[in-house]
């Protein structure tokens, strides 16, 4: 009996140290959605963020997408971008491809949300990019050099290193629809070897060019209708969807010892292939379900431990059901409900930022211990039997009642799978502090305003102690920077309206010295990006 004992705690303390923490994440999503807090709105209201072909891409292949369907999620602003911010010059930053852009500003904005600044962290962290797309290559009309490292998927992985200077590994992850959830699992791995003590992890897809709708259309998986029906009777296929999510990773014990504020913990990851089987890009539900099965067990879980599991639901006619087949394999508890949903439902197949977006979805689906309703979902395809299975499929905004964990799935066309299961860290008293004053700075006076617009905003509504330390040691100091004296929150939303309106204030003035305080990390707006240098042009 004692030799059991010893063996459980040696294999509780192995988890332990391989556990690792989100302390932070960013993302972009159709709908013009730039944060989690807007993010999940949509959700728990059950919008659809799909629309029509954006005129930039029409345009710039006209004629060229009327032969199948287009509807989609697609971004405002996916060519929007600020070179200058990130010391690029403007022809460097218009043969990058924007899905690489888009990783880099994701990175600086998870590393904001973490309040982490990158230069103190540089030489332990690692770089691991889930891509897949290569459409603006389409938009090439005299390939050079540059153009070749501003569009390999390799140099989208490298960019952010070279230019946040991070010293780990750095490299990019192409599963197919798996990508981004792929690159999760490699950095959770390599944060356990040691390759890295802090881990960037991404995924990003665009779509810009008709040549890639048009192969995937011939191969009958987008909806004819234009609509992404995860699970349901009506479902016959999706729509290709445009986003990006980025997350820091820390193992759990430094989080800790660093204060880091925890958004999620993952408990276990895991890797495998489909195999042989009807056809290279057909699922295989003994390969999934498996995995669901060893990535629980490695988790040291059980299948009534799960609550939700965001799916891959891709809206198709033969993928849904194999997945929900393998779920009722892996999870069936009659007695014990599982909510199953889909964000794809709502802004389409990501692709390789598909895992990334539904990562986000789940971890806000913990953090608000409610479900948001599966939009797109009526009444259940009849080739899925979920009769005394336990598990459901939400049509309304539902209370997570049970279950401490939620389970993230995707699925590769490549035959490559990936599921992670995650669940939220011991809550920790906020430090105490008295604080008097803040830190507040921008690359620029427009972008300063428009920040101290969107701080005066929130001031009020987080804990002011942890405001104060976030604004001033969690963001880097950048050239135009001012100190804001202010012992409350109503003094600091005056200051800063001041400041957003481009005048004097008696508490404004030039930073000093700048008082220590207590690590303790709160939710604020992101850097606003000015998107003046507009990358839009074709050649």
């Amino acid at each position: 009996m004692e030799t059991i004992r010893a063996l459980r705690a040696d294999l509780a303390a192995a988890r332990g140290a391989t556990q690792v923490a989100v302390v932070g994440m960013s993302l972009r999503a159709p709908g013009g959605l730039h944060d989690r807090t807007a993010f999940w709105a949509a959700l728990a209201e059950g919008r659809d963020l799909t629309g029509p072909l954006p005129g930039d891409r029409a345009a710039a292949f006209p004629g060229q997408w009327d032969r199948f369907p287009t509807r989609g999620g697609y971004l405002e602003d996916a060519f929007g971008f600020e070179p200058k911010f990130f010391g690029l010059s403007t022809p460097e930053a218009r043969a990058m491809d924007p899905q690489h852009r888009l990783l880099l500003e994701g990175t600086w904005l998870a590393f904001e949300d973490a309040g982490i600044t990158p230069g103190s962290v540089a030489a332990s962290t690692g770089v691991y990019v889930g891509i897949t797309g290569q459409d603006y290559r389409d938009w090439a009309n005299a390939p050079s050099a540059s153009w070749t490292i501003g569009n390999g998927h390799c140099f989208a992985a490298g960019r952010i290193a070279n230019v946040l200077g991070f010293g780990g590994p750095a490299l990019a992850v192409d599963t197919a629809c798996s990508s981004s959830l792929t690159a999760l699992h490699t950095a959770c791995r390599a944060l356990a070897a040691g390759d890295c003590d802090v881990a960037v992890v991404g995924g990003a897809n665009l779509v810009l060019s008709p040549r890639s709708t048009r192969e995937i259309s011939r191969t009958g998986a987008l909806s004819a209708d234009g609509r992404c029906r995860p699970f349901d009777a009506r479902a016959n296929g999706f729509v290709r969807g445009e986003g990006c999510g980025v997350f820091v990773l820390k193992r759990l014990a430094d989080a800790h010892r660093d204060a880091d504020r925890v958004l999620a913990v993952v408990r276990a990851t895991g890797l495998n292939q489909d195999g042989r089987g009807t056809g290279f890009t057909a699922p295989n539900v003994h390969a999934q379900s498996s995995l669901v099965e060893s990535v629980l067990a490695d988790a040291g879980l059980q299948p009534t431990d799960i609550g939700y599991v965001e799916a891959h639901g891709t809206g198709t006619p033969l993928g849904d059901p194999i997945e929900m087949e393998a779920l009722v394999a892996a999870l069936r508890k009659p007695s014990h409900p599982v909510f199953v949903g889909s964000v794809k439902g709502n802004l389409g197949h990501a692709e390789a930022a598909a895992g990334a977006l539904g990562m986000i979805k789940a971890i806000m689906c913990l953090r608000e211990r409610a479900i948001p309703p599966q939009h797109g979902f009526t009444a259940l395809n009849p080739r899925i039997d979920l009769a005394g299975t336990g598990i459901t499929v939400p049509t309304k905004m539902t209370p997570w009642t049970t279950g401490t964990h939620a389970a993230v799935s995707s699925f590769g066309a490549s035959g490559t799978n990936a599921h992670v299961v995650i669940g939220l860290d011991e809550p920790r008293p906020a430090p105490a502090a008295s604080p008097t004053g803040f830190l507040i700075s921008a690359a620029g006076e427009p972008a300063l305003r428009a920040l101290a617009a969107a701080y005066a905003d929130v001031v009020s509504d987080v804990d002011y102690a942890g405001f104060c330390h976030t604004t001033t040691f969690g963001r880097t100091r950048l050239s135009c920077a001012r100190w804001v004296s202010a012992g409350d929150t109503s003094s600091a939303r005056d200051a800063l309206a001041a400041v957003a309106s481009g005048h004097e204030h008696p508490a404004v003035g030039e930073p000093g010295t700048v008082p220590e305080l207590p690590r303790h990390v709160v939710d604020l707006p992101g850097y606003p990006w000015q998107r003046k240098d507009c990358v839009i042009r074709r050649g």
